[in-house]
């Protein structure tokens, strides 16, 4: 085997890493002015300069602590870490002429005169900007707002249907006849299956999606820094009746904020025709910025929390056909809403700033990991991260060189 390729790939991953450096000395000499003195955060800033010089390692305890910051002060040390990240990384411009969205920017007539499909108060301020920096704008603009961002034009159908394919054949060797259980909303059936991870990284559709340019520039634009890929994921929720509240939060059916990551968006992608009834991804529009003090605690809220707290009005359920493709900071208050007559499928995919934060399994490190391994599983999961990696950089696939 020629691992020359490979090793340019774990030195440009490391090299990826190492640039987080900036950020962290930038953050030494200047917290106190970035953020109210706080123990965590200085913490936070130790955690992650180990982080950086063991290439990309963290301990729990780190994790522990990172998380507790982020409620403690209210999600600002997450935001102004991010922000001093982002002033030290360089953004990147990415090829609309690949996307899978073209519909979005359409040229009628013999004209040749550039039209804008506009969608969540995108309103393209900027008269200067063309037509694709207006649509990727207007999409950051929404989600800094609101904290989500629903796309108008769907996933083509063969993505559609090749992914879901896989998903639901791989959910019946895994599950056998649970699956169909789930499926059909049968008493005893489980409320949520979710696809090993070792089957969503091996999906060549997952990094179709993540890797488009469109969805990149989004995240760029609302991110400040070209995006990492990160945990993907494939559920299939049941319409099966919820025994109780802890059936709710073990499923991730209660209201929860994410905080994996320092920065990070999520893309969802709808596999089924998802209404109301059916378990719409659901989120209180604007808490990535603004909650009540004790609903930035870790943990699960009810509805009538939510209610009690006079967010009801911001609840926002996103329906749509299968192939909806929404981006999401999970970092609002959100839920699975849980289905009531129809299951639902749905794969998801995590962008985000950096990797400092939850402790990677060296198992993630496919491409590394390939280097001395036999497993032919394993080998079939780098190729496709050396091909992503050719198209997208290696900062993209740092998570799994």
């Amino acid at each position: 085997m020629n691992t020359f390729p490979d090793r340019l790939l774990i030195e440009a991953r490391d090299a990826s890493i190492q640039l987080e450096q900036l950020a962290v000395d930038d953050l030494d000499r200047n917290i106190d002015g970035y953020l109210q003195p706080n123990w965590r955060t200085r913490r936070m800033i130790e955690s992650w300069r180990s982080y950086v010089a063991s290439n990309g390692r963290s301990t729990e305890a780190d994790y522990a602590n990172f998380r507790s910051a982020y409620s403690e002060t209210e999600g600002r040390s997450n935001k102004v870490f991010s922000d001093v990240l982002a002033s030290h990384i360089r953004n990147i411009p990415y090829d609309m002429a690949t996307t899978v969205f073209s519909d979005y920017v359409k040229k009628p007539g013999d004209k040749g005169d550039t039209a804008v499909t506009m969608l969540n108060g995108e309103d393209g301020e900027d008269q200067n900007a063309d037509a694709w920096a207006k649509v990727i704008n207007g999409a950051a603009r929404h989600l800094e707002l609101y904290g989500w961002w629903k796309s108008k034009v769907l996933l083509p159908d063969t993505i559609v249907k090749s992914l879901s394919n896989k998903i639901m054949n791989q959910l019946v060797k895994d599950n056998g006849d649970a699956v169909q259980a789930a499926v059909e909303g049968k008493d005893g059936a489980p409320m949520q299956i979710k696809l090993n991870s070792r089957f969503a990284t091996s999906f060549d559709e997952m990094y179709e999606i993540a890797s488009d340019p469109l969805l990149m520039s989004i995240v760029q634009a609302y991110m400040g820094v070209p995006p990492i890929f990160n945990t993907p994921v494939s559920i299939l929720n049941s319409f099966v009746k919820a025994k109780n509240t802890k059936a709710l939060s073990d499923t991730a059916q209660l209201f929860h904020h994410d905080m994996h990551r320092l920065g990070f968006v999520k893309v969802f992608v709808y596999l089924t025709d998802v209404e109301l009834s059916s378990g719409p991804h659901t989120l209180v529009r604007g808490t990535h910025r603004k909650r009540p003090p004790h609903l930035w605690a870790d943990g699960r809220h009810s509805d009538d929390a939510i209610a009690q707290a006079g967010l009801a009005d911001d609840v926002v359920q996103i329906t749509g056909k299968a192939g909806t493709v929404m981006l999401v900071d999970t970092s609002c208050l959100h839920k699975g809403a849980h289905p009531e007559s129809e299951s639902r499928l749905l794969a998801s995919i995590q962008y985000t700033n950096s990797l400092f934060g939850k402790p990677i399994a060296m198992s993630d490190r496919k491409v590394e990991t390939s280097l001395t391994s036999r497993n032919e599983g394993i080998h079939e999961v780098a190729a496709l991260v050396r091909k992503y990696a050719m198209k997208s950089g290696a900062r993209f696939m740092q998570n799994f060189i």
